[in-house]
């Protein structure tokens, strides 16, 4: 039920957020000598890009480290974006999909938005996965091999989040610039940055994370766990800055950290009173570069969010993680006056 009421929640506010009604609140009144505004021109787009999300098991008594992936693939798709409406459709692309031979299933389904709102950044995210991998499982299971990875169709999560920041150096920093091409970094600039987030991960399997074949000097106090779930609020602070190359090239980065509360929730036959609210921490990381060409655009953006949790008896960490990078080619057209 806390699932359900939070992707409605996450749904009704995406389309508030492209609301007209919401335009005074949000536009920003840009400083031209920094940014060039192409809000009445049509932008179109191809791109290709992956989505995926990472469950990691630490030992906390030594370096030893599990990461668990789902089978990814590449999308291929297109899209288009006017004044305060965009869109964009993608389908997987199997000629670049990993070996189910060697990886293994992964069922999927997700909305993942980033919406950069002129005062404001949103990230939206729903993920829903079902089947994962051990990555480089020859390395811990001597049974595998680099052509076959341990494999675990069992392992489900679901993942849900909101994160909005307010971007303080709005008139001259802008976040378009990189990643949604609708503007134009004229000058170097960067912005503090200040928010909120609340996400939810739950992973569930069949049987326990950590393999059996796992030699036993490591999880020596969490070989069982089978069950995990984090319900975060955290507060965040961090810094992007754009370098404005060969006049029409940009570099930007980015890095938000966030700290707060979260409720853990783990195999209660093991620990039944671990599920109570504690220190909460995460971090979400950007890097996009892109140049133009007149007309035409060329983008790679690659976007990184990680929240943690650990156990109280300090035998477990468990990192839950998303990626999403994507590379773009686009033009825009002239519509009306700027």
């Amino acid at each position: 039920m806390r699932n359900l009421l939070l992707i409605c929640f996450l749904i009704v506010f995406q389309f508030s957020v492209s609301a007209k009604s919401l335009k005074g609140y949000l536009e920003v009144k840009k400083d031209s000598n920094y940014i060039e505004s192409y809000f009445n021109e049509l932008v179109v787009w191809l791109y290709s890009g992956e989505k995926t999300h990472s469950l990691e098991l630490n030992d906390l008594n030594n370096s030893y480290h599990l990461r668990y992936l789902p089978n990814g693939y590449f999308n291929m798709g297109a899209g288009f974006s006017y004044r305060w409406f965009g869109i964009s459709l993608a389908t997987k692309i199997p000629i670049f999909q990993n070996s189910s031979y060697k990886h293994g299933d992964t069922k999927r389904f997700g909305i993942q938005s980033y919406i950069y709102a002129g005062k404001f950044s949103i990230d939206v995210l729903t993920s829903f996965s079902k089947g994962y991998y051990l990555k480089r499982s020859y390395l811990y299971i001597n049974s595998f091999s680099k052509q076959l990875e341990y494999q675990r169709p069992d392992i489900s999560s679901s993942n849900l989040g909101i994160s909005v920041n307010y971007i303080f150096n709005n008139s001259r920093f802008s976040y378009k610039a990189a990643f949604s091409d609708n503007e134009k970094q004229k000058k170097n600039a960067g912005s503090l940055i200040a928010g909120g987030s609340i996400f939810s991960y739950q992973t569930i399997a069949d049987s326990a994370f950590v393999p059996r074949e796992i030699k036993s000097d490591y999880f020596q106090r969490s070989r069982d766990v089978s069950k995990s779930g984090v319900l975060a609020c955290n507060a965040n602070l961090g810094y992007a800055y754009s370098f404005v190359f060969l006049k029409n090239g940009i570099f930007t980065l980015s890095y938000i950290l966030g700290s707060g509360v979260q409720d853990n929730s783990f195999e209660r036959e093991i620990a039944p009173d671990v599920n109570r609210w504690r220190f909460s921490i995460n971090h979400t990381g950007r890097i996009g570069i892109g140049y133009r060409f007149n007309l035409y655009y060329v983008r790679l953006g690659i976007i990184r969010s990680t929240q943690y949790t650990n156990l109280k008896y300090n035998d477990l960490g468990i990192a839950n993680g998303t990626n999403f990078m994507q590379i773009s080619i686009g033009r825009r057209i002239a519509m009306g006056r700027n």
